[in-house]
């Protein structure tokens, strides 16, 4: 395969930013897979390994097995044995970036799920979860927290990062509606980062993590 150029990464990353549609930002993801790696490498891409570094610092690495929602072409599926969790399923709504994920061999299972949708998941399931790049523009609502609260066991820990629209007021007032619904409390929160330092548009973020209650 040919690598494109930057211009193609610049509206690759544009289209998945702002499209606003899920399938249409499905139908993105799975014309960019072939080629997500490399770019996303390019551009420094931080947030699987920002969401991993809080996540373990909360969540025990024996408490299997942990949910990789959005998992794209596996990136966060890569550094999660590295830290002990051995156990690993996840979701993602591009069947094109699944089927990469799924060729690194390291997922238990792996299926088609969108956040903002009911998930194919019993309650109670999950020792914890992950979910990085996914809470952004054009992607996932922050409604869809809702569902990975469902999922986790109660002592389990969900890391997210959490990037332009959704930073501040938005993710603050989400946090507070499931803290004061006794679902889960704030475990911790990472500094503001730039998550793709190495692009010419800065694009500042933040890794929170919370402990599910229930």
């Amino acid at each position: 395969m040919t690598s494109s150029g930057p211009g193609e990464k610049v509206r690759s990353l544009h289209d998945a930013y702002t499209s606003g549609d899920p399938n249409v930002t499905s139908a993105v993801y799975d014309a960019w897979s072939g080629e997500y790696e490399t770019h996303m490498s390019g551009v420094g891409y931080t947030h699987p390994a920002m969401v991993a570094a809080i996540f373990a610092r909360y969540q025990p690495a024996g408490d299997a097995p942990i949910l990789d929602a959005g998992a794209g072409t596996g990136l966060m599926g890569v550094l999660l044995p590295a830290l002990g969790y051995g156990e690993i399923d996840g979701f993602d709504a591009s069947p094109g970036m699944l089927a990469l994920a799924a060729e690194k061999g390291i997922y238990r299972d792996l299926k088609l799920g969108l956040l903002g949708e009911r998930l194919d998941y019993r309650d109670d399931s999950y020792g914890g979860a992950t979910a990085s790049g996914v809470f952004t523009e054009g992607h996932a609502p922050l409604d869809g927290l809702d569902e990975l609260v469902r999922i986790v066991r109660p002592g389990g820990h969900i890391a997210i990062s959490v990037a332009r629209i959704y930073l501040g007021a938005q993710i603050e007032a989400k946090a507070r509606q499931l803290e004061d619904a006794g679902k889960w409390r704030p475990a911790g929160t990472s500094n503001l980062y730039d998550s793709t330092p190495l692009d010419a548009e800065a694009i500042p973020a933040q890794v929170h993590a919370f402990e599910v209650l229930r």
